[in-house]
């Protein structure tokens, strides 16, 4: 278990230092184009937007689907600024036949879908890049928390039924041992019967020289 983790950490640090950096982009939002910053991840699109999900529910907020976005509203985090934001988020498969690597993007808005631009907001978008930069250890440290608990399921399934094995083997043991005693029984009452049958063949033979005389 403890190789498995091992391995699993390696594969984490491994993809983390190989990701992109997060960039400055316009995407298409309510057919309209918007301001936004993307990045690529190297994990599959349900990985990534439920690790997205679970962090952000895990500080206490909780996403709203628009148009195709996962929107958070009035998000305080110290990366983005001291203000509150509403935070737009897209997944996306890399391509079609690129089911391994997902595309990010998240857009800002300071409320009522005014979305911030590298010229309205210049530090902001920088520390939107910075936070989108950040959040691979996330989804990283999500994967990796996922393999694990998978791991642990395939582990105590197989505990489980071992266990189960036990069991079974424990009362095939029980039935072995009253089919032994079973047995002998019968073996002893087959002894005590033909002893029986000599007895009763010598008294058919006593009874029947009665006759004779």
């Amino acid at each position: 278990m403890k190789k498995i983790i091992y391995t699993l950490a390696a594969i984490l640090f491994f993809n983390i230092t190989v990701s992109s950096q997060a960039h400055y982009v316009f995407i298409n939002f309510k057919e309209v184009q918007k301001p936004a910053i993307q990045n690529e991840f190297s994990y599959p699109e349900k990985t990534v937007s439920s690790a997205i999900d679970d962090k952000l529910t895990k500080m206490g907020y909780k996403s709203k689907d628009i148009k195709g976005y996962s929107m958070y509203k009035n998000v305080i985090i110290p990366e983005l600024g001291n203000q509150p934001y509403d935070l737009y988020f897209k997944t996306d498969r890399k391509s079609r036949k690129d089911k391994d690597n997902t595309v990010v993007s998240m857009l800002v808005s300071s409320g009522n879908e005014n979305f911030i631009s590298d010229s309205s907001d210049s530090k902001t978008m920088t520390n939107a890049k910075n936070f989108l930069d950040n959040l691979m250890s996330s989804v990283a440290a999500y994967d990796l928390q996922q393999q694990i608990n998978a791991q642990g399921d395939v582990v105590t399934k197989a505990e489980k039924k071992y266990k189960s094995l036990q069991n079974d083997g424990d009362d095939l043991q029980k039935k072995k041992r009253k089919l032994e005693q079973q047995i002998e029984d019968n073996i002893k009452a087959q002894k005590d019967q033909q002893a029986e049958i000599e007895n009763q063949k010598k008294l058919f033979d006593t009874v029947k020289a009665r006759q004779k005389q």
